[in-house]
This record gives C-alpha cells, structure tokens and sequence, in this order.
C-alpha cells in the first residue's frame, strides 16, 4: 500500500460525514433575524401617553447626570446611553402618533444601536429584550 493510500479516508466514513452535514444544514430553520420583540397591545394596561412621556423624560434627565461620571467605552456608559437612546425614541415616537406600546417596539433601533451611533449588531439581543421588558413594566398599570 502507498503512502498516498493510508492518508485518504475510506469512502464510507467520508460520504457518512458528508450526509451528516448536509442534513444539519438542510434540516434547520432559517429565520429571518429581528430585534423586536412586538408587543401584543391588548395585553396590557398601559399608561397614558402623556404619563408616559413625563416618566421617560425624567428617566432620560436622571441618566444624563449619571454620564460624566461614567468612562466612555465601558458597559455601564454603553448601557446608560442605550437606555437614553431608548427613551428618547419612544418619547419621539409617541410625538408621531405611535401607541406605547408601537412606540417600545419602534425604538429598540435605537437602544441597539446607542443612538444610532453604532452598528445594530452591537447590543446583544438578550440585553435589548431585557431593556424592552423593564422598560414595559414601567410603563404599565
């Protein structure tokens, strides 16, 4: 036997490998990547829009005098700006026109992205579900 021939694979063990990765591509799902969560609106009691733009104002005043005390580039700065971003934009949205609870889902761009200043691939989808989720419950009766 050459040398040539001890290093090939045997066809079986290598169509066998191939099948394998073949259907782990084939068989799982793919979908499409989305940052929202959509919030089903008849299911909560939401506060007055109004109410609701006081409360994340003032929330927005609040963190904005936590900022100079904070060092650019780590997390707590990333994430306070993520929440001013956040606030801001729901507070905009409302101004639009948009319900509370279109308003949450409409904004999480802007968390993602710190304003709109980075990439939307930048803040973790956990940390945005976090955010969406707190950010409902202060905002519900």
């Amino acid at each position: 036997m050459s040398e040539l021939n001890k290093r090939e694979f045997p066809g079986g063990i290598f169509l066998a490998t191939l099948f394998l990765l073949l259907s782990l591509f084939c068989s799982s799902r793919v979908e499409a990547q989305s940052i929202q969560p959509k919030v089903n609106a008849a299911t909560y009691n939401w506060k007055p829009a109004q109410d609701v733009s006081t409360i994340l104002l003032s929330q927005v005043q609040t963190l904005n005098q936590q900022m100079p005390g904070l060092t650019e580039g780590t997390p707590l700065y990333d994430n306070t700006l993520r929440r001013i971003a956040f606030f801001k934009s729901i507070v905009v949205e409302i101004g639009k026109g948009a319900t509370v609870a279109e308003s949450l889902d409409l904004s999480l761009t802007a968390a993602a992205t710190l304003g709109f200043s980075k990439e939307a691939s930048y803040t973790s989808k956990l940390a945005l579900r976090a955010l969406h989720t707190e950010t409902r419950i202060m905002l519900t009766n």
